[in-house]
């Protein structure tokens, strides 16, 4: 008689289903944090471009009134 081998030992499906959650979740989470940071990046760079925007103005505001004196 052959020897049969031994059956493969297998997860349930509940394990695998549980462990694609948890990186789902861990994968949510990272992803929220990069969108804050996202976030807080736009708005740091609109309020330089505001301020850059504001300069560049006031420069040719003092260079026009120079020329006129």
């Amino acid at each position: 008689m052959a020897e049969e081998p031994a059956p493969e030992v297998t997860r349930p499906v509940s394990d695998d289903v549980q462990r694609i959650r948890t990186t789902l979740a861990d994968d949510a989470i990272t992803a929220r944090r990069a969108l804050e940071r996202l976030r807080l990046a736009r708005v740091i760079i609109a309020a330089l471009a505001q301020v850059v925007i504001a300069f560049v103005a006031w420069r040719i505001w003092v260079w026009r009134r120079r020329r006129r004196q």
